[in-house]
This record gives C-alpha cells, sequence and structure tokens, in this order.
C-alpha cells in the first residue's frame, strides 16, 4: 500500500486536495478486489473457489480499514476537522 496521504503535513489546500487524490487511487485497488471477489461469490458452486473469495474480502476491507485510518489521522494532523463521524 502506497502512503496516500503523505503531501497533507503541508496543511495547504493544494496539499490536501492532492491527499485526497491520492486516498482516492489507492482506495480503487481494494475495491476492485473486493467487486471481483463478490462476483465469484455468485458465480462459482466451487467450495475452494468460495473460500478463496472470502479470504481476498477479508484481506481487502483490513487493507481499507488501514487506509481509512491513515486518511483520517493524516487530516486531523492537517487541522481538518471531524464533522458527524
Amino acid at each position: 500500500m502506497t502512503s496516500s496521504l503523505s503531501g497533507a503535513e503541508g496543511h495547504s489546500p493544494a496539499a490536501l486536495v492532492e491527499a485526497v487524490r491520492a486516498f482516492d487511487h489507492d482506495a480503487r485497488s481494494p475495491l476492485s478486489a473486493l467487486a471481483a471477489a463478490a462476483e465469484l461469490l455468485d458465480a462459482s458452486d466451487d467450495p475452494g473457489l468460495q473460500a478463496e473469495a472470502r479470504e481476498v474480502i477479508v484481506r481487502q476491507v483490513k487493507r481499507l480499514s488501514a487506509l481509512f485510518a491513515g486518511f483520517r489521522e493524516r487530516m486531523a494532523m492537517a487541522g481538518v476537522e471531524k464533522d458527524g463521524g
């Protein structure tokens, strides 16, 4: 996983915009993997493939959770206020 928010420390609006763009880019891979795994679960009756798809889902959810946690941390460091959640 890349460090998607390394530019946020600049605290400038441009740095924050770049951080959000990087976050968007970094989130696409796990989202694509989740979509493919969900499709495989629907399309296959093979227990082995279904187990592999479930493992992909678990791994990618962890990856996204870490990405979001890092994003929230960087936004807090940049002084962006938390709004409702």
